[in-house]
C-alpha cells in the first residue's frame, strides 16, 4: 500500500495536479480540534510538476494524501514558508479547522439561538467570500443557547467554537474534506456538527483492534496530571469583582471519600453571562476530568481488518488488547488518528468519553 499526493487550489477546491510527496513525522487529525503534519516534496524526483513553487503556497494551497481507494485520509493546507534544503522543500501544513484561529468574531449577540445554529454562524465568519467556501451540516439540536460576543474581546473562532461545545448537553463539530464528483477534480469543505456527538456510536462496531491481530504496539495513557484530572471543578465567566459570573463547585466525592487527595481545576469561559450556562460548563467539565482521561493509542497494520479509510472521527471502536502488561477489551471513540511514513500502518487514537 503507498499513499498518493494531490495539490489543490484552496478557495475553489480543484485539484491541479499530483507530486510525488513524502511524508515527515505523523500528520494528525482530531476530533473538534486541528491537526497537524509535514509534507516534505523531493524537487528532483520524478513527477514533481512543473511550477511547483507557485503551486505550493502558505493559505493558497491544500495538499491532498489519498490511500489507494482514493479515500482522502489527510489533508493539509501549507502553514508556514517551506524549509529549504539542497534537493528536498519541507511544508508545515495544519488541517482545514487551523483556519478558525485565523478569524476574529465580531460583536454579535445570540437569544434563545440552536447552539448548531450559533456554530454555522460562528463557522461562516471563516466561510465568507475572502475564506474558505464552506459547506454546512448542522441539524439543529433543541438546545438553545443565549451567548454576547464582543469585538474587542479578541476573540478567536476556533476558541468560540470550542467553549460552545465544551458545555453540557454540547455537541461535536469538524470540518470534512470530500470529493464532490466521481472524477475527483474537485473538493468541498464541509463543517459539520453532531448532536449529542458525531460518529456512529454503536455497542457492536464494525471497527475492531485486536492484539494479537491488527494491531502490532499500543500506548495506554491515563494522565493524572494538571489540565488531565481533577476533584474538584469551577468554570469562570464574564464580569469584574462581585459581579464575575462563576460556577459553584463540582466535586468528586465519591473518590475524594475513598482517599484521592483534592485536586482543583478551574476554567475560563468568556462570552458567558449566564449563572445556569457557567454551571452548565462546569458540570462538563467535571465529566471530562472526573477519573483522569483513558486514551489509547494504537499502530494497526494496514490491510488486516479496519483501514484508515473506513474510519470517521467520532465512531466508536472496540479494541482488545492481550499483552504481558495489559489486558484491555474495551468500547471507546476514535477521537483521532495519524498517518506513517511507508502507509503500511496507521495509529488511531481512541478515547472513553462520557458519552460514548
Amino acid at each position: 500500500m503507498a499513499y498518493t499526493f494531490l495539490i489543490c487550489q484552496l478557495k475553489t477546491g480543484e485539484v491541479l495536479d499530483s507530486a510525488p510527496f513524502e511524508i515527515e513525522g505523523e500528520p494528525s487529525r482530531v476530533l473538534q480540534g486541528h491537526g497537524t503534519g509535514t509534507l516534505v516534496l523531493p524537487v528532483l524526483a520524478d513527477g514533481v510538476p512543473d511550477g511547483w513553487e507557485q503551486m505550493l503556497l502558505p493559505w493558497r494551497s491544500l495538499i491532498l494524501v489519498l490511500d489507494e481507494e482514493e479515500n482522502i485520509v489527510w489533508h493539509g493546507i501549507p502553514n508556514d514558508d517551506p524549509t529549504d534544503s539542497a534537493e528536498i522543500v519541507s511544508y508545515p501544513c495544519v488541517t482545514i479547522e487551523g483556519y478558525f484561529l485565523r478569524r476574529y468574531v465580531p460583536t454579535l449577540r445570540f437569544l434563545s439561538v440552536d447552539q448548531a445554529d450559533i456554530a454555522r454562524q460562528l463557522a461562516s465568519i471563516c466561510g465568507d467570500a475572502a475564506g474558505i467556501p464552506l459547506e454546512y451540516d448542522c441539524p439543529r439540536t433543541g438546545v438553545l443557547r443565549d451567548r454576547e460576543y464582543e469585538d474587542d474581546e479578541n476573540a478567536r473562532v476556533y476558541n468560540r467554537l470550542q467553549e460552545l461545545a465544551a458545555v453540557e448537553n454540547g455537541f461535536n463539530w469538524t470540518v470534512d474534506v470530500d470529493w464532490t464528483n466521481d472524477t475527483h477534480s474537485r473538493v468541498k469543505y464541509t463543517f459539520r456538527t453532531g448532536y449529542p456527538y458525531l460518529g456512529a456510536r454503536v455497542e457492536h462496531p464494525d471497527h475492531v483492534f485486536d492484539m494479537p491481530g491488527n494491531v502490532t504496539e499500543f500506548d495506554h495513557s491515563r494522565p493524572w496530571g494538571e489540565g488531565d484530572a481533577a476533584t474538584h471543578v469551577r468554570t469562570i465567566g464574564d464580569g469584574e469583582g462581585d459581579a464575575k459570573v462563576m460556577s459553584t463547585p463540582v466535586i468528586d466525592t465519591a473518590r475524594e471519600a475513598a482517599g484521592w487527595v483534592r485536586l482543583e481545576e478551574r476554567r475560563q469561559f468568556s462570552g458567558v453571562t449566564d449563572q445556569r450556562t457557567i454551571q452548565s460548563h462546569a458540570h462538563r467539565t467535571a465529566a471530562q476530568l472526573f477519573g483522569g482521561q483513558d486514551i489509547l493509542t494504537l499502530t494497526v497494520r494496514s490491510g488486516q481488518g479496519t483501514e484508515l479509510g473506513d474510519l470517521t472521527l467520532g465512531d466508536s471502536a472496540r479494541a482488545t488488547i492481550d499483552a504481558p502488561t495489559r489486558s484491555i477489551d474495551t468500547l471507546m471513540v476514535v477521537v483521532g488518528w495519524s498517518l506513517d511514513a511507508t502507509a503500511e500502518t496507521y495509529k488511531p487514537t481512541l478515547a472513553k468519553l462520557e458519552d460514548a
